[in-house]
């Protein structure tokens, strides 16, 4: 008999929860089970990890297995292990959409491969060009490698699509004065700290 696999997914990364695991339709009946909720302790026992160990070993070839093995690894803070498995189950035939791209790509930029990171989550925003979540990571991580050009590119684009985002326009302002363009860094930080 294999093993049901009970998984708890919540993710902090700035500050944002969301599903990593997609809701499936029926599972093949003789995959395990694979559940998911939100739970106030991300991370979770190591028994998760056996269990979808296991049952890797039981079905190599199900992508699934090896994307819910990346979401413990990532909750468990093992963010080049998380990439490693997201990778893994791209190339088992898990859907390389939107979601993939951005858990694979934050996974990445956490485990400090950035060029890489940044790479899958520009794919992501091939696929949905509006989404916050990697436009902001991708400024973030342009902020962090002092690349102030880049990250200014990004922190407008996240501002066109959030205009009132305090945080952006803040980031926005320190991109600027980082790159030599001290008074108009000065005008979004005052611009950002004006509401508060």
């Amino acid at each position: 008999m294999l093993i049901l696999a009970v998984l708890t997914v919540h993710t902090a990364y700035s500050r944002t929860r969301y599903r990593m695991i997609p809701c499936q339709g029926e599972l093949n009946p003789i995959c395990p089970a694979i559940m998911y909720y939100n739970s106030e302790s991300p991370g979770g026992d190591s028994s998760y990890l056996h269990a979808i160990k296991a049952a890797i070993e039981k079905e190599p070839k199900e992508p699934l297995f090896y994307y819910a093995l990346g979401v413990i690894y990532f909750n468990n803070r093992q963010f080049a292990e998380s990439a490693a498995a997201f990778e893994e189950a791209g190339e088992k035939g898990y859907k390389r959409d939107a979601d993939y791209y951005l858990h694979l790509g934050t996974a990445c930029l956490q485990s400090k491969q950035y060029n890489k990171g940044i790479h899958h989550l520009n794919h992501c925003l091939n696929l949905r060009p509006n989404d916050t979540v990697a436009l902001q990571t991708i400024a973030q991580a342009y902020y962090q490698q002092q690349d102030y050009k880049q990250a200014i590119i990004y922190w407008e684009q996240l501002l066109r699509i959030q205009p009132k985002n305090a945080f952006a326009m803040f980031m926005l302002g320190k991109s600027y004065m980082e790159h030599g363009d001290k008074k108009k860094g000065e005008e979004w930080c005052e611009q950002a700290t004006a509401d508060l």
